[in-house]
């Protein structure tokens, strides 16, 4: 009984645009911190002035949205019928409600999250999955803000914190490739008339992971992309790429400049000392590092991006603890 409850909160819930994106797995995780509950003809689902937090998803029956004007006239000003759902913009934060909502005829809601229960506990909970919930969540109110012509200043708090969780990486505390992918084309143009990035993978990461395990290999990254981090320019900017594989923005800088940070970050890892992280036993890492500068290598992110990337492959796959850049 418990799997077929599971499977329809999961089958609801993969119709929400919201959660669009997530898989068989992901869903579950989100159903299981969703609950049903039944409200009779006129029930009261939140009320104004009330504080809400949650998603709702209309199994069945349909729910009015109210709200009373300066006449103590009560309007409708919103219906919402089985399968469709609301409340999303309130997922962020406890926000005081302006509107009513109130069951028309029985009616059955699947809410997300359990009530008593914090979206941003699950995000914090659940890493694989908050990014794409925050980036759908961001998508929903770009298009929520465009639908209705209202604008919202990029500088405002709730939109600077809504990024700064889609566009980092919880474990180095660096950027992440959604950032990579979405905002640097965005930024490129106001970097100046070049800008240089560079790629660097550990030659034997994996040697770590699969000797010592996956919490010695997560410590081992957040050591590694620290001592990247202590060595740029309040301007540059760092990146998780995936995996074991970091990227380093440059912008303003030439190549020939980025070529000489690469050896120092080459040489600097060659040196790195791991046994605070493996229990006193000695490990080397080198790394493989791939180059490549706008405009002189790419015309735009993507191809820079990926020329970057493929000399950054080449050098590893050319025996690694090497540096290889575009263009040669």
């Amino acid at each position: 009984m418990e799997d077929t409850n599971l499977s329809i909160k999961s089958e609801l819930l993969k119709d929400a645009s919201l959660f669009s994106t997530l898989k068989g797995s992901e869903l579950a995780i989100i159903a299981q911190n969703s609950e049903f509950y039944v409200f009779k003809e006129g029930d009261v689902i939140f009320h104004a002035g009330s504080y809400g937090s949650g998603l709702y998803i209309i199994k069945e029956g349909s729910v009015l949205i109210t709200k009373q004007r300066e006449d103590l006239e009560t309007v409708v000003i919103a219906r919402f019928i089985q399968g469709e759902c609301f409340g999303e913009l309130d997922l962020l934060e406890d926000r005081l409600m302006t509107a009513t909502a109130r069951a028309e005829g029985d009616t059955v809601l699947l809410i997300f999250p359990i009530r008593g229960t914090r979206f941003q506990d699950i995000l914090n909970r659940h890493s694989q999955i908050s990014a794409q919930i925050l980036r759908e969540l961001l998508a929903i109110i770009t298009i929520r803000i465009r639908n209705t012509n209202r604008l919202v200043s990029e500088k405002s708090q709730w939109v600077q914190d809504l990024k700064n969780q889609l566009f980092h990486d919880k474990l180095t505390g660096m950027y992440n490739r959604i950032f990579l992918e979405e905002e640097f084309p965005v930024q490129l143009p106001d970097y100046g008339p070049e800008t240089a990035i560079i790629m660097v993978k550990p030659d034997n990461f994996k040697d770590i992971n699969d000797t010592y395990g996956h919490d010695i290999g997560d410590k081992a990254l957040h050591f590694m992309a620290y001592c990247i981090k202590s060595q740029l320019r309040e301007q540059d900017i760092p990146v998780r790429y995936r995996g074991d594989e970091f990227a380093v923005i440059f912008p303003g800088m030439d190549i020939e400049k980025a070529a000489n940070f690469a050896e120092h970050i080459r040489m600097l890892f060659s040196k790195l000392q791991f046994e605070h992280i493996t229990g006193g036993i000695p490990v080397m890492v080198t790394v493989s590092i791939g180059i490549a500068a706008y405009p002189d290598h790419a015309s735009d992110v993507i191809e820079l991006v990926r020329a970057c990337f493929n000399k950054m492959f080449e050098a590893r796959e050319s025996g690694g603890n090497r540096i290889l850049r575009a263009g040669t």
